[in-house]
């Protein structure tokens, strides 16, 4: 069993970095990346629901936060990964269910992914 993922970031290196982490995961599969947050809520909204959707904050055409409130019902979890101050996001958005600092270090990246598995009781077992 696995958990999808999604990545939405303007900046390819940060898709990147994230895409590395979760091919290192056993139970994570990345499902689409998006450098256009358009594509991303047009593609995802007809897709199936993913498990985790990572997301930027700063994007062009629209921001992360508000792409989060179209897709909340088709992800499980939403993350955002940006630069910006977690309490400066939970102004915006107190429903998001994760914070990962730009940088994102592997440390944090797994430690949040586990937590988030824990607290929701979900297996991973292979």
């Amino acid at each position: 069993m696995y958990y999808s993922c999604a990545i939405v970031d303007d900046e390819q290196h940060a898709i990147d970095v994230l895409h590395d982490y979760i091919e290192d995961n056993r139970f994570l599969k990345l499902s689409s990346t998006f450098n256009n947050p358009i594509d991303a809520l047009k593609t995802i909204s007809a897709g199936d629901t993913i498990d985790f959707l990572f997301l930027d904050i700063d994007m062009d055409g629209m921001k992360g936060t508000e792409l989060s409130k179209h897709l909340r019902s088709k992800a499980r979890f939403v993350i955002y990964a940006s630069s910006h101050l977690e309490n400066e996001i939970r102004g915006i958005d107190a429903n998001f269910e994760c914070y990962l600092g730009k940088p994102i270090s592997i440390k944090r990246f797994a430690g949040a992914i586990n937590k988030l598995i824990q607290l929701n009781n979900l297996s991973i077992n292979n």
